[in-house]
């Protein structure tokens, strides 16, 4: 939403986009976590060397 309350369908997909894991550390945290896994271990922070950026992995409730 913009300053004044409206959906801003432009701006809302950047950001998304921004936030969004990108496909070669997906790829690689699915390989840790099955590694770790076996073991009692979860994969919860993940950074990228390359750009500084920490992403959280949110955990999953099994109900």
């Amino acid at each position: 939403m913009n300053h004044e309350g409206y959906k801003d369908p432009t701006a809302d997909k950047a950001v998304h986009r921004y936030n969004q894991m990108p496909y070669r550390m997906r790829r690689a945290l699915t390989d840790l976590q099955d590694i770790a896994s076996p073991f009692g271990f979860d994969i919860i922070t993940i950074k990228d060397r390359q750009t500084g950026r920490k992403y959280r992995i949110e955990e999953k409730t099994d109900q």
